[in-house]
């Protein structure tokens, strides 16, 4: 039963709406401790939520998930995108900017009081893990990353993104980097290819690696990994399955929280493997918290999970390691 309950705490279920539905009750009730209230397709490519979710959608609704979350799980992470001007989830129901490009006209003592504004807003709605900010620099073609980054320099990206964590931390919420180790030029939309990789050069890269070194400096809870190979580091595998890539950003660079994967779903990390085969790589690499769609693909890969454990594919102390650091996030994102 404990590894079972592990199996569950260590993912990361985007459920499409607010409603408090069977499958959201039965992930919590199974161990689950996080779940990220996400969009649809369509609302992603677009940036902006449908204006049927903006008409029908009320902050009490969202209040009343992360209720009968905690109702049967205890402390829960709550998780919604709120990028700078990105994709924002929560609509007209928190502050957001016309653009990402709207920050660079803020000092960074206004990005901090918007970072908390959003977060006081997010509490409300009973949602306490943001997945952001983006701290991608992108200098090629990124039809993935269109509209979701704000600059090319380095230094502008990583203080905007330094403030913006503070403000965010400040209220007690978690605030997650994205998408490490960079992810300066991708032609394809990982949504959309199975073989899309990361062509930058270490070079070309180690800009991107400045901005989230200043994340780390500000104290940033979480950072999310990247869904596709980057070829300067690790060819051979997705960066949520990389054991190479979370060692540098655990070793070089001395990140102590959260490692959250992207989606492990998407063609561009499944790459020809199961939803299952990409979990136990990830949690192998180091990864702690699996992002992946709902529905019942969750309950294949927690039995998959447990079964790895059990045949000694994947050793009890590393599930055991990645579900505590999620239930110790929980607990503090809830405490503050």
């Amino acid at each position: 039963m404990e590894i079972s309950r592990d199996a569950y705490a260590v993912l990361l279920p985007a459920f499409g709406d607010a409603d408090f539905t069977i499958g959201s009750a039965s992930f919590f009730r199974s161990g689950g401790v996080a779940a990220l209230l996400g969009s649809t397709r369509e609302e992603y490519t677009a940036r902006r939520m449908s204006p049927e979710r903006q008409r029908y959608e009320t902050r009490e609704q969202l209040s009343r998930y992360a209720f009968r979350a905690r109702a049967l799980a205890g402390n829960v992470l709550i998780a919604v995108d709120y990028e700078i001007g990105g994709v924002h989830r929560l609509h007209q129901l928190g502050p957001q900017l016309p653009h990402p490009n709207s920050v660079l006209e803020m000092s960074e003592l206004e990005i901090r009081a918007f970072g908390a504004e959003a977060a006081r807003a997010a509490k409300l709605c009973g949602v306490n893990f943001f997945l952001a900010p983006v701290v991608d620099l992108v200098t090629g073609s990124n039809p993935w990353l269109r509209d979701r980054t704000f600059s090319i320099d380095p230094d502008i990206v990583g203080r905007v993104a330094s403030a913006f964590i503070r403000g965010v931390q400040d209220e007690g919420l978690v605030a997650t980097a994205k998408h490490f180790p960079g992810h300066p030029n991708v032609t394809i939309d990982p949504f959309d290819s199975e073989t899309v990789t990361v062509t930058a050069t270490l070079e070309e890269l180690a800009p991107s690696l400045r901005c989230f070194d200043a994340t780390i400096a500000a104290g940033v809870r979480a950072i999310m990994t990247g869904p596709i190979p980057v070829d300067a580091i690790d060819p051979a595998e997705p960066a949520s399955c990389s054991a190479k890539i979370v060692g540098m950003l655990r070793g070089a660079h001395n990140f102590k929280g959260l490692v959250v994967s992207d989606d492990i779903d998407l063609p561009g990390t499944l790459r020809g493997r199961t939803v299952p085969d990409i979990a136990i790589a990830s949690l192998k690499a180091g990864v702690d918290l699996l992002l992946l769609a709902s529905g019942p693909q969750v309950d294949e890969v927690a039995a998959r999970i447990s079964q790895s454990v059990k045949n000694g594919e994947l050793g009890r102390d590393v599930l055991a390691r990645a579900a505590r650091s999620v239930r110790s996030l929980a607990d503090g994102a809830w405490q503050a």
